[in-house]
């Protein structure tokens, strides 16, 4: 058993919030699970670099980074998957932070709803879509599906171009 495959049997094992982890029949993969989304994260041992344990000063609650071999990083935290954005597709953004995860996603897509229920509000609107964009990207680049939260995205940009020039 590789030292990463420890570190995450055993992180999982003392950490029991959100993720859970399921091995495959075969023994040669595993996937996790988010409990509060569904969200899932299906990946090969093999593919596993390191998984390395850290502290957050901000949070009490210890994280573990899984490093792939193709680069790819996701952090198992007290939230959930954690990941970093990608603006690929929406050019630098201020204020982007360095992670994002799924709970950011329903925050935001409830902000750009408030907002879209307040006349004057589009351009925040508009910044809160970009970073829902840039989030989504990042969990795709990370290995997950987020046909769900595209589709909800969607319907939230649909209204903001229905307000059109006010933008």
């Amino acid at each position: 058993m590789t030292q990463a495959r420890q570190a995450v049997e055993s992180f999982l094992r003392a950490n029991p919030w959100p993720c859970a982890l399921a091995p495959d029949d075969d023994g040669k993969g595993a996937q996790i699970v988010e409990a509060g989304t569904g969200k899932m994260l299906r990946f090969r041992w093999d593919e596993l670099a390191d998984a390395v344990a850290k502290e957050n000063p901000t949070r009490p609650a210890p994280y573990l980074v899984l490093v792939f071999a193709d680069g790819r990083q996701i952090a198992l935290a007290d939230v959930g998957f954690a990941f970093a954005p990608s603006t690929v597709n929406t050019g630098p953004l201020p204020d982007l932070p360095a992670t994002f995860c799924f709970r950011d996603f329903r925050h935001l897509s409830a902000g750009v709803q408030a907002l879209l229920s307040e006349d004057g509000r589009e351009r925040e609107a508009l910044s809160a879509v970009l970073l829902g964009i840039a989030l989504l990207d990042g969990a795709r680049a990370a290995g997950f599906d987020v046909s769900r939260e595209e589709r909800e995205l969607e319907s939230l940009l649909r209204r903001l171009e229905e307000r059109g020039a006010r933008v």
